[in-house]
């Protein structure tokens, strides 16, 4: 076996004999002893020391640009094209998960402790793990998504050589933990149904196409089960009336999916058309914006989000847009449908995300069992 004296390893490291002593003696430097008469010398393991040698200029690599938080700051931007492009693991994410990830970054930031001279990486496991406990054990699904996003971007420092591939297996440990019961909130039926009549209901400064287009992005949601984005993307050909179905097109990871459309959705969706804008526009449901005169624009996200949370609070209640995905899920299960049907419209990949759709409410569960 191929062996290093101290001498040695000290001049091509170019640190004093005595640095390398201490080192040894620290058992922080890859060493054998040989023994002689009245005591032993350090010899150091050519390949295990030439290992050691590139895992120390890592370390040193990350401490010096990794501390720096511009430089990180340029790398996770780098690190959000690689996901909008698919670079980093072979297919684009999503615009909901790529604003979650910054989001969930902003955090870290705003939770981060740093203190001044700081000469070591922002990007650690003590500092991940100073983040995750600064964060209310409540808010499991915050912790989670933060974790998920802290752990990408280690990849990707990775595949650039700026961390060492073990950061993954000991970041493993600070996966976050439920330890309280996940907030999921959805309509009864009894519920469903006050929301589409108050959905229905014309307020002052209404036109009467600003009310059907209230009930029917309910209606949607409610009895095909869209998510948000998926309501606000479909276009007007995705709309079939005559065969009677709904083409989601490229929902969450990436998948097309067909919904049939119900008897009394069809008349929410008929109705629409009736009063729907003359538009060049392709998407389906229209809105409009008073400050520019009324000019129509693309029904977005953030403008369902915000009528579905007034259309609730009007009739008392706390639901929003997810929730009524979980009714739609939770509606069809207790009226007998299947749940392979139900999860299939959805667009699950696992029959046990379906399953954690469906609430039942101790009311429920009451009503039910009085009638055995």
């Amino acid at each position: 076996m191929d062996t290093l004296t101290l001498n040695e390893v000290a001049g091509d490291l170019r640190l004093s004999r005595r640095s390398i002593l201490r080192l040894a003696k620290a058992k922080d430097l890859p060493t054998i002893t040989k023994p002689f008469p009245g005591g032993f010398t350090y010899l150091i393991p050519l390949n295990s020391y030439l290992e050691w040698k590139k895992t120390r200029q890592l370390k040193k690599k990350e401490e010096n640009s990794l501390s720096n938080k511009t430089f990180v700051k340029e790398q996770i931007s780098e690190w959000l094209d690689w996901l909008k492009t698919g670079k980093l693991i072979g297919k684009p994410l999503s615009e909901h998960t790529i604003r979650l990830y910054i989001y969930c970054f902003g955090i870290y930031w705003n939770n981060l402790v740093i203190k001044r001279g700081n000469r070591n990486s922002l990007i650690s496991v003590a500092n991940l793990r100073q983040v995750l406990g600064s964060i209310d054990p409540k808010s499991f699904s915050i912790k989670d998504n933060l974790y998920k996003a802290i752990r990408s971007f280690i990849k990707y420092l990775i595949i650039n050589g700026l961390v060492d591939k073990k950061f993954l297996e000991e970041l493993k440990e600070l996966k976050p933990k439920r330890f309280y019961p996940a907030k999921k909130v959805h309509c009864s039926q009894d519920e469903f149904e006050r929301l589409l009549i108050e959905a229905s209901r014309w307020h002052s400064g209404q036109t009467p196409y600003d009310v059907i287009l209230n009930s029917t992005t309910i209606a949607t949601i409610g009895l095909a089960g869209l998510r948000a984005s998926e309501l606000c993307n479909l276009k007007v050909q995705d709309v079939d009336l005559v065969n009677r179905k709904l083409f989601v097109y490229l929902g969450k990871g990436k998948k097309n999916r067909f919904v049939g459309i119900s008897n009394r959705l069809y008349d929410y969706l008929a109705n629409y058309l009736k009063l729907r804008p003359k538009t060049n526009l392709e998407n389906f449901f229209v809105t409009t914006i008073r400050s520019t005169r009324g000019e129509l624009v693309p029904f977005n996200t953030a403008t369902l989000l915000r009528k579905v949370k007034r259309l609730s609070k009007r009739i008392g209640i706390e639901v929003n847009v997810h929730g009524l995905r979980r009714t739609f899920a939770t509606i069809a299960a207790n009226s007998g449908k299947p749940i392979n049907i139900i999860s299939l419209a959805l667009g699950h990949a696992d029959l046990k995300t379906t399953q954690g759709y469906l609430m039942t409410t101790q009311d429920e569960v009451i009503k039910e069992m009085q009638g055995w």
